[in-house]
C-alpha cells in the first residue's frame, strides 16, 4: 500500500509539472519542452534531482565564465555576480548554449530578444554593482532582517574579502518560473512603477 501511494504521489507530481501547480511553469518562457534539443523535458535543461554537474544544488546547466563590462568597471561571472544571477546569465549573456546541460555541450544559443550580452552597463546593476545599503537612506527603502525589501528578495554575494553582502540580482525582480504571470516575468506588477518604487525612493 505504501509503495502504491508513493507511485501515485510521484505520478501526480509529474502530471502537475507542466501546469500552474508549480509556479505556472507551463506558461513560463523557461519551459523548453517544445524544443527538440530539450528532449521534451521541462525541468532538465536547468535542474536535475541527482548528480548535479555544478557546485550549485540540483543545477544541471553550464555556468557562464564570462568577463563583463559593468557599471563600476570590468567584472567576472565568478567574482562579481551572485550565484543565482550567474545561473541566469548562463543562457542570457549569450556565451553558453541553451542546450549545454547534463554535461553536454550545446549549439543552440539564445536569440537577440533575451540576450543581454556581456556589456551590462545598459542593464539594471546586479551583483557587486548593486550592493544594497544596510543603513537608512534617502534613496532606498530599508531591507529587513531577512534581506527583503517589500516583496523583493536580495541575493547573497561574497565580496573579495570573504564578507557576505546582499545585492540586487536577476531573481530579485524576475520570477524564473513566472509565478505571478506578470509581464517580463516580473515578481510583481510594475504598474505606476510599483516594482521600482519597492526599492527606490523618488
Amino acid at each position: 500500500m505504501k509503495l502504491r501511494n508513493l507511485w501515485l504521489g510521484t505520478a501526480a507530481i509529474v502530471a502537475l509539472a507542466g501546469t500552474n501547480a508549480f509556479g505556472q511553469i507551463g506558461i513560463s518562457r523557461h519551459n523548453f519542452s517544445s524544443y527538440g534539443w530539450s528532449g521534451g523535458e521541462i525541468c532538465k535543461p536547468c535542474h536535475t534531482p541527482h548528480f548535479a554537474t555544478m557546485a550549485f544544488p540540483l543545477w544541471n546547466h553550464d555556468l557562464t565564465n564570462a568577463t563583463y563590462t559593468m557599471h563600476e568597471g570590468e567584472g567576472t561571472a565568478a567574482a562579481n555576480i551572485d550565484s543565482r544571477s550567474r545561473m541566469c546569465l548562463g543562457c542570457h549573456d549569450g556565451t553558453v548554449a541553451l542546450d549545454s546541460f547534463g554535461g553536454a555541450t550545446g549549439t543552440n544559443f539564445i536569440g537577440p530578444l533575451g540576450n543581454v550580452g556581456i556589456d551590462l552597463t545598459d542593464d539594471h546593476p546586479i551583483g557587486s554593482d548593486a550592493i544594497y545599503p544596510t543603513a537608512a537612506s534617502t534613496s532606498f527603502n530599508p531591507q529587513d532582517a531577512s534581506h527583503r525589501v517589500g516583496g523583493l528578495r536580495l541575493r547573497s554575494w561574497i565580496n573579495p574579502s570573504g564578507v557576505e553582502e546582499y545585492v540586487v540580482g536577476c531573481s530579485t525582480c524576475h520570477a524564473v518560473h513566472n509565478t505571478g504571470n506578470y509581464g517580463h516575468m516580473l515578481r510583481m506588477s510594475n504598474a505606476s512603477s510599483a516594482l521600482c518604487l519597492t526599492c527606490h525612493i523618488k
